[in-house]
């Protein structure tokens, strides 16, 4: 992608200086925790103090596990032997480590309460250690990603396989995990996006999910309408239509979701909508004087029950949208009748 700097220049360049970045942010924490705590009458409810430590927390568990990364490279002969189970095994350990502690540090300060409801088809399904799956989630923020990558990981020991934009190899850490884990990174402008996901499922082994965002990119009101505009051009009326009558999600772009379940074809599909999770720092800082309710729903079609044609497929993707679409707008509803 353009505006990403090569590899050497990312593990030579980038990596130490944000490690070094987050040495002095720990360094000095105590200072800036006590200015946050002197500044937090003034706010009320400790926000300062809380979203202070939410920060810190993050920088700390990310400058850990970028540190372990480090370590497991030189433990397995200077990446000689990344590939290997053993090693395989362990990097998944500090995603969860990571993933894990940032979610639950959220989740306490901010007043977090996540309800998870599914079918009970989903749950079996992502609890079963004998089959793959492909999840298919609503994209409102990183926040969501957070979520579902914790549920996978921590709920379900699944080893997720997460296609991420290009522009997150500007995180170290991210950068690091997402080439030594079975990850793919895309350009939505460039390259051949849905061979990229094809190669990346087609050797799901029983305990993995391939997690795919089929919007491609967070929700937002501008997104929903260049949804509908690029299916009007392309000639989809009636796919345009359905993405007009949805309010709360944009038009799935079905190619690399269909390339996943084409490639993985034993996998079952899990489909996960949320309402609810802060989509970014600002909105977090927002909410945080009040108590916060995440709603988490799942669905699940069998691999056995997919349509087997292509365009039938892509009519089904669409449909599940909109059963998505509908249940946002309820749990939207139920939202402002309670507060009524």
């Amino acid at each position: 992608m353009r505006g990403i700097p090569p590899l050497v220049l990312r593990r030579a360049i980038l990596a130490p200086a944000v490690l070094a970045l987050e040495m002095v942010l720990i360094a000095v924490s105590p200072v800036v925790l006590a200015l946050a705590a002197l500044a937090s009458p003034l706010f009320g409810r400790w926000r300062p103090l809380r979203m202070t430590t939410i920060v810190l927390a993050f920088v700390v568990r990310h400058f850990g596990a970028t540190l372990a990364c480090l370590w497991l490279w030189l433990r397995s002969g200077f990446g000689r032997r990344l590939a290997t189970e053993p090693m395989q095994r362990a990097h998944y350990a500090v995603l969860r480590w990571f993933v894990s502690g940032i979610y639950a540090t959220i989740v306490r300060l901010a007043h977090v309460d996540v309800r998870v409801s599914e079918s009970a088809e989903a749950e079996a399904a992502l609890s079963d250690a004998r089959r793959p799956v492909v999840v298919l989630g609503r994209h409102a923020g990183e926040g969501d990603t957070l979520l579902v990558i914790e549920h996978l990981l921590g709920r379900y020991g699944r080893r997720p396989r997460v296609v991420m934009h290009e522009a997150l190899r500007l995180d170290p850490l991210i950068d690091v995990l997402g080439d030594r884990l079975p990850n793919r990174f895309v350009d939505p402008r460039g390259g051949d996006t849905e061979v990229e996901i094809a190669a990346m499922a087609s050797d799901l082994d029983e305990r993995g999910a391939v997690l795919i965002f089929p919007e491609g990119g967070n929700f937002s009101e501008h997104h929903r309408q260049r949804g509908i505009e690029r299916l009007e051009v392309a000639g989809h009326a009636e796919q345009a239509e359905w993405a007009r009558g949805m309010r709360h999600m944009a038009a799935p772009r079905p190619g690399g979701a269909l390339a996943a379940i084409a490639a993985a074809p034993g996998a079952d599909i899990v489909f996960a909508g949320h309402v609810g999770f802060p989509s970014s720092l600002g909105e977090l800082w927002r909410l945080l004087p009040h108590d916060q309710t995440v709603e988490v729903r799942l669905w699940m079609t069998a691999a056995g029950d997919l349509p087997a044609d292509h365009h039938e497929r892509i009519d089904w993707l669409f449909g599940w949208w909109r059963t998505l679409d509908a249940w946002v707008a309820e749990r939207h509803e139920a939202e402002v009748n309670a507060a009524t």
